[in-house]
């Protein structure tokens, strides 16, 4: 879910994504014995890169017209140079992982195919309708969604115990966990630092709990001048200013490394964290609970999750396309194994969470299921001026203490000329 490093690449790479997408040079030119090529680019690792590696190889051993070629890259460069640069010299690939943060640049530069023509019969219906309604532009379903990661607090249950604090349930107990467990070798709680679409991303939910908004629900309006986005700013800039979360940690900031190594007490983290858990860090006695809320707020958190995409401009849109439906709109056992085995997260077909009952309720997943899953917001899709504008803001309040209310009348403003320019 990274977001630009360098405004200079997005500028260059998007002027020429728009400029003219002519076939990607790497799109089936070479054949293997008759068959036609597919690239595949993706940025997962460990467990779930070797399924999607196994994923490919079952998938050409069952037909002899295409060979699917998969390439992993790393999580950092992967939609911040990789995938953008290739793109713009036309050379991206047939199938491409999207994230719910850049799916609206892509969507906007014409790069995801139409998959409507693809779905097997009776398969679209299986599929969620929030889930096809949040890639479906103009009639048209742009990424093929397959899982939704939802966010909540993990905590050393241990280190709460000793230090005599309670999970915390509201925002004031949150802030006063983390000052009580914050010592010179643990942090109190570990936050994403780092300024990217995963920031927004663990920060929709604190606004939402009060009712606020990035912009209004029709699309056309910035509401960031708010005191909503002011108090959710100040609460959330409170954690790095006062030392209970740390600017660096040893792990990237979604892995639950950091809670799972001892280097912290408490992280804010998804679904997909639970694989970790229980088979590197089994050892420590995690537990999760809701998110906090704030006084007079309701409980929230958001829905992410990467998307299958084919490239529009390719030369074999259609075995691209194929091959995602193969892989995660027909057998359920696929996208079964994929949510349940690899990793842990919600399937986007309702056949498939039908055939997973069992394993949403072992375990900290069943805190999901109970206790989180019925106040999902699926993340919005920004633009990537107002995911620039958004993360701007979040890392004054962190790093240059700011306060919410210094920041928000320029953001509401930058916000507002990027929605009057759609």
């Amino acid at each position: 879910m990274k977001f630009w490093k360098s405004f200079v690449v997005m500028a260059m790479a998007l002027t020429l994504i728009l400029g003219g997408c002519s076939s990607s040079k790497s799109n089936g030119e070479a054949k293997d014995g008759g068959k036609v090529t597919v690239t595949f680019w993706d940025n997962h690792i460990d467990a779930e890169q070797k399924y999607l590696k196994d994923l490919v190889n079952e998938y050409n051993k069952s037909q002899d017209k295409v060979k699917v070629v998969y390439k992993g890259f790393n999580a950092n460069d992967y939609m911040t140079t990789k995938l953008p640069v290739a793109f713009a010299n036309n050379e991206g690939p047939d199938v491409f992982m999207i994230s719910p943060g850049d799916f609206t640049k892509y969507a906007n530069a014409g790069i995801m195919a139409d998959l409507n023509p693809y779905f097997p019969d009776g398969a679209k219906a299986d599929f969620q309708e929030a889930a096809i309604n949040a890639v479906t532009i103009d009639n048209k379903v742009l990424a093929l969604p397959f899982e939704s990661e939802l966010v909540g607090l993990y905590y050393n249950k241990k280190m709460l115990a000793d230090a005599g604090v309670e999970v915390p349930k509201t925002w004031d107990e949150l802030q006063a966990a983390a000052k009580k467990l914050t010592t010179d070798k643990v942090s109190g709680i570990v936050l994403p630092q780092e300024k990217d679409a995963y920031l927004n991303f663990i920060w929709y939910p604190f606004l939402w709990q009060q009712g606020g908004n990035v912009i209004s629900e029709d699309g056309k309006k910035s509401n960031f001048n708010s005191p909503e986005v002011v108090k959710a700013l100040d609460f959330w800039g409170s954690f790095f200013q006062k030392g209970y979360a740390p600017a660096k940690t040893p792990f990237g900031s979604s892995d639950i490394g950091n809670l799972g190594t001892g280097k912290t007490a408490m992280q804010v983290s998804g679904t997909w964290a639970i694989s970790a858990i229980e088979s590197k860090y089994s050892n420590m006695d995690i537990g999760l609970a809701p998110l906090p809320v704030s006084e007079g707020g309701q409980a929230k958190t958001v829905a992410g999750g990467w998307k299958l995409a084919a490239n529009a401009h390719g030369k074999h849109v259609k075995e691209a396309s194929d091959f995602i439906m193969w892989a995660f709109a027909e057998d359920p056992s696929r996208p079964l194994k994929w949510a349940t085995e690899v990793k842990f997260a919600y399937p986007a077909r309702n056949s498939v969470i039908e055939a997973g009952e069992e394993i949403y309720n072992k375990g900290l997943r069943k805190v999901f299921t109970d206790e989180m899953y019925d106040t999902l917001t699926p993340e919005p899709f920004y633009g990537p001026e107002i995911v620039d504008v958004v993360g701007d803001s979040l890392q004054k309040v962190m790093f240059s203490k700011a306060k919410g209310s210094d920041v928000v009348k320029e953001a509401d403003q930058k916000i507002q000329d990027a929605l009057d320019k759609q």
